[in-house]
């Protein structure tokens, strides 16, 4: 443990640095690998820096780091942040728990226990369980095994007999459906991507089409996913619907929420996920929509007892005291973890429901200010009335990749650009309670100015 000195060495480098980043957060510049090769020394070397030396070389690469939380950052389903959580994720790196046992990590096992209790009981999982995961693709893949291991029990030990197991997705779902199928031996080309309607939701019609081709087939299926809030559109896919036909046919029905599952915080827009019950697994990204730091990511299941069943190992090195039900590694297809859960706690405990409900109902809000503006500028063209924060829109007259690409370049502005319907547009994602009207209508003022230069150089 250091001295008060060295505590007081490091507090003064961290808000050196923490100065360093916040001056330069309203500056979108670009930096280019070149340049930041040239101008930071990323070399390792064998001799030790001073810390002066070390602090300038940090500095140099913070300023120089895409600044997430800033007035002109639209690319990501993430944006902003809230100081209690980044203060809480600061003290879990201070802390350095690992999320395997009680006897390393403590009272934020209990943290854990209650953030999956409490999600639970809001989908309405009356005795589910879950686990945290890095990121929601690691979400999706827990979520794909247990549904792997419902379908045939002999898989964990033996491996995949003869039969092809089949998977079901949209065209609009997450590219981790596809990754992990690869990863567990189903095939990637056993994913089965469902076609949508015009607003991107997954066709149950066609679902049932290509089921009933595959069991005349002899394939097995065995997994569903539906989307609540796709990436590009903001779609969300019927549970009500997709349920029934996966009921019928004993296949796992699994909602990967990573974007949209957040609605749940609204009493108001929660109607954007009726009968979420109904799903096997739920993954929930709360460091999306919720203002939480990167990675915040929980899979949620409904029946408890399957975590355990999927996952543990004897490990008498590790597992030495309290019962399974304190030790999360248990339950985890990681060993190592990293404590996830006390930002949000944290934050959840300074909010509280209604605390949450309110950021996301100002996030709707500005939503609907951008669509107006939108609306009442010939200029631009709205694809889409939005289900999410997704704001899916052009320029009329030029292609957006270049909009996009030259915002970037030029230090204006991060925002993405998607392709539905064989239209490209630029997706605008109103996903930060902090900004404003004013924000948004300079953004679209800095997308019209860099139209108008592409069309005057060409």
């Amino acid at each position: 443990m250091g001295s008060p000195a060295t505590s007081q060495s490091f507090m003064d480098q961290l808000q050196a640095l923490i100065d360093a980043y916040d001056s330069s957060e309203a500056d979108g510049t670009f930096y280019s690998p070149e340049a930041i090769r040239e101008c930071v020394p990323l070399t390792l070397q064998d001799d030790p820096l001073s810390q002066d030396e070390l602090l300038d070389i940090l500095k140099a690469i913070v300023i120089r780091t895409p600044k997430t939380a800033n007035r002109i950052f639209f690319n990501q389903l993430f944006g902003g942040k809230e100081d209690l959580a980044v203060l809480a994720d600061m003290m879990v790196a201070r802390m350095n728990n690992s999320m395997y046992t009680y006897k390393v990590a403590g009272p934020h096992v209990l943290i854990e226990h209650e953030l999956l209790r409490k999600a639970c009981e809001i989908i309405g999982f009356a005795d589910g369980e879950g686990t945290f995961c890095p990121g929601g693709s690691m979400g999706n893949l827990v979520a794909m095994i247990l549904a792997r291991h419902a379908t045939n029990p002999d898989i964990r030990d033996h491996g995949l007999a003869a039969n092809t197991y089949v998977a079901y997705t949209s065209t609009q779902g997450h590219y981790s459906i596809k990754k992990n199928a690869g990863v567990l031996g189903i095939g990637r080309k056993n994913v089965r991507e469902i076609a949508v309607n015009s607003r991107g939701e997954m066709l149950v019609d066609e679902f049932s089409q290509q089921l009933r081709k595959d069991l005349a087939a002899g394939f097995t299926p065995f997994f569903v996913n539906l989307t609540a809030g796709t990436t590009v559109l903001g779609a969300f896919d019927d549970v009500t619907a997709f349920s029934a036909v996966a009921k019928a046919h004993k296949l796992w029905l699994h909602v990967d929420g990573s974007y949209g599952a957040s609605v749940l915080m609204s009493r108001k827009r929660a109607a954007l996920l009726p009968d979420i019950s109904l799903a096997d697994s739920v993954c929930w990204n709360p460091h999306k929509m919720m203002g939480v730091p990167l990675t915040c990511s929980m899979l949620l299941c409904k029946t408890r007892g399957l975590l355990a069943e999927n996952f543990a190992e004897v490990s008498d090195y590790l597992f030495q005291e309290e019962t399974d039900e304190l030790n999360p590694g248990t339950k985890s297809l990681q060993c190592g973890r990293r404590n996830d859960g006390f930002k949000l706690w944290a934050l959840w405990k300074q909010l509280g429901n209604l605390g949450f409900e309110k950021r996301l109902e100002e996030q709707f809000l500005l939503r609907d200010e951008l669509v107006a503006m939108i609306n009442a500028d010939a200029a631009f063209e709205l694809i889409l009335e939005p289900a999410l924060l997704n704001v899916c829109f052009k320029y009329r007259g030029v292609a957006s990749d270049a909009i996009c690409s030259t915002l970037d370049k030029r230090g204006l502005g991060k925002i993405g650009h998607g392709t539905f319907n064989s239209q490209h547009f630029i997706r605008m994602v109103v996903v930060n309670p902090e900004l404003g009207p004013d924000d948004l209508a300079d953004f679209l003022g800095r997308i019209k100015m860099v139209a108008l230069d592409i069309q005057a150089s060409t």
